[in-house]
């Protein structure tokens, strides 16, 4: 499983800035001049107002800069867009990776927050009049990903959650596109299979909003457009962090929201392959799955599987013997489906454990991620 951000994908562009020639009065440009482009002003919906050549214009980027910023490009086209490629600034994708890391630092609860908020934001009730421009079909499908994304008594119907949980997220998404790329028949379905995620729904509704909100004035769609693009970097941070971890560690953190009947948590599972590449080599398949769950009524609960020749170890670790005694009795029920599934037991059993070593090491590894490369 190999899971590449946005930043890091060869798939992705390299341009530094977009800028719609129909709405600008544009300097004289040639294609491999390099330029100067100041960045003028931020504005809230994600545009910037740049100086290029004493011409002052909107343009877009992928890219975070601050205003006074003056940046090195060279201009790789002029039709339809003009596209300005960065060429002598540091490093923007590691500043990029940088930026990321401290924004999961910074939120560390974003993707329950991104959960809660967003299947009352991108519902059809909530959006009203807005529906018809991002089209009734993506609200559907987003509402429909999130029901799947959240595990629940329905969900957890699903022995195969987890891993359509990475799949359905958009963990993949720039690898599905990297393989439905080089295939030469049925480019186009492949591209779009690869696109049928949360993240591959939540890019398309914010290229429609962004094209309403450069054709008139609509501010329910600005806030829209503003969550749209925190929710995306959330998904971001999220494959950033497994790419550090996939790389340095050969694991991978996953959070998961967990529906209770009052309100939603949240689980933390940290997932380690022996042989670093998940393919059963190395150290004859041996897999490792760390799972965190944060729950109000039992507390903290760890659980450490091993797997190993189609054998499961699995213990749970609670803070105290209250939670101990509530998840004891379904033991047998967990145990009925492993086996159900094909996979024999070796031991299976719920402890008291006040504190979670574990927990802390794998944490500190995110923060350590952020120190070294800040």
């Amino acid at each position: 499983m190999k899971i590449l951000p946005t930043e890091i994908t060869p798939l992705k562009s390299d341009y530094l800035l977009q800028i719609q020639k129909k709405t600008e009065i544009m300097p004289p440009l040639s294609v491999g001049e390099e330029v100067e482009a100041k960045i003028v002003e931020k504005h809230p919906s994600g545009k910037m107002q740049i100086l290029l050549k004493n011409h002052r214009m909107i343009a877009n980027s992928d890219l975070q800069f601050q205003t006074g910023d003056k940046i090195a490009v060279r201009v790789a086209q002029l039709h339809p867009k003009v596209i300005l490629n960065i060429t002598h600034n540091k490093s923007p994708l590691n500043a990029q990776l940088i930026d990321h890391l401290r924004f999961y630092r910074s939120n560390p609860k974003a993707l329950l927050e991104f959960f809660k908020e967003g299947i009352d934001r991108l519902s059809i009730k909530h959006l009203g009049g807005l529906v018809k421009y991002l089209e009734e079909k993506d609200v559907k499908e987003i509402q429909s990903l999130f029901k799947s994304l959240i595990f629940s008594k329905e969900s957890m119907k699903n022995p195969f959650f987890l891993r359509d949980y990475v799949e359905k997220f958009g963990y993949l998404m720039e690898k599905g596109l990297g393989e439905a790329l080089k295939k030469k028949i049925n480019r186009t379905a492949n591209v779009n299979n690869a696109s049928q995620n949360l993240k591959g729904v939540l890019l398309k509704i914010s290229d429609r909003i962004q094209s309403l909100l450069e054709a008139r004035n609509f501010p329910a769609a600005e806030k829209l457009a503003s969550f749209i693009r925190s929710s995306l970097k959330t998904i971001d941070s999220h494959q950033v962090i497994n790419y550090q971890f996939q790389e340095q560690e050969g694991k991978y953190m996953f959070q998961i929201p967990l529906l209770f009947p009052e309100k939603m948590g949240l689980a933390e599972i940290f997932i380690n392959f022996k042989d670093r590449d998940s393919k059963g080599k190395g150290d004859q398949g041996k897999k490792s799955a760390l799972f965190l769950l944060n729950m109000d009524a039992l507390g903290d609960v760890v659980v450490e599987t091993q797997i190993h020749e189609k054998k499961i170890g699995c213990i749970l670790k609670c803070e105290d013997k209250e939670a101990c005694d509530f998840i004891t009795p379904f033991l047998g029920e967990l145990e009925e489906k492993l086996t159900g599934l094909g996979y024999g037991m070796e031991n299976l059993k719920c402890v008291t454990k006040k504190e979670n070593l574990k927990l802390k090491s794998e944490r500190q590894f995110i923060r350590d991620s952020i120190d070294i490369k800040a």
